[in-house]
């Protein structure tokens, strides 16, 4: 009587999955795992969750599912949360902080979503762009050029203030975006100019 299966025991239903000596996985847990992996599965390929049970419970292939809400920049919660616009933060900064900060690499991840809505997210113009803020910044938010008034990751030359403030990434990557965007028309030309100047 060894065999694997449900086994149901008088008084508690469905039980295990194993022999029936009671060693085993949870019929409860590998329910659970087996949901949790239905979930997953139509997040990441933007189905509906309906549509994935039907079609593994009649033994078709889930993949074939039309997207009904497929996964886009916004993220896999963007629905939820609406999609994230940095610039939509700054309405709540005040002089005295209130700003998003984060670490180099995290700066720089923000960076490069920020970019991309500028089409500079992906090679040539992002590389000149990540060239020229490692050169000035690091992608610090809070660092301050110890010869001027020049901070932040941009290294803006007026300093923080109440539209640069002072470890807010956010703020200071759409003010960075913007200067290079009306100054120089994009990253690649003002990383030219920064190579022949020492600035930009």
């Amino acid at each position: 009587m060894g065999g694997v299966g449900l086994n149901c025991l008088p008084g508690r239903g469905v039980d295990t999955v194993a022999s029936a000596n009671e060693s085993g996985v949870s019929g409860i847990g590998i329910a659970a795992v087996f949901a949790g992996g239905i979930l997953l599965w139509s997040g990441v390929k933007g189905t509906a969750v309906s549509g994935v049970f039907r079609d593994l419970i009649s033994g078709k292939d889930p993949s074939k599912l039309a997207q009904t809400n497929p996964v886009t920049t916004g993220g896999l919660f963007g629905g939820l949360v609406g999609a994230f616009n940095p610039t939509k933060l700054l309405s709540n900064v005040t002089p005295t902080g209130g700003g998003v900060s984060g670490t180099a690499a995290q700066n720089k991840a923000l960076g490069q979503r920020m970019a991309a809505q500028y089409g500079w997210g992906s090679g040539e113009q992002w590389t000149a762009l990540n060239n020229i803020v490692m050169g000035e910044s690091g992608w610090s938010d809070t660092i301050k050029n110890p010869t001027s008034n020049a901070s932040g990751i941009a290294q803006n030359i007026n300093g923080f203030g109440p539209g640069y403030q002072e470890g807010n990434a956010p703020q200071q990557i759409a003010w960075l975006l913007q200067y290079i965007k009306d100054r120089y028309g994009d990253p690649i030309t003002a990383w030219q100019f920064h190579l022949a100047h020492g600035w930009y």
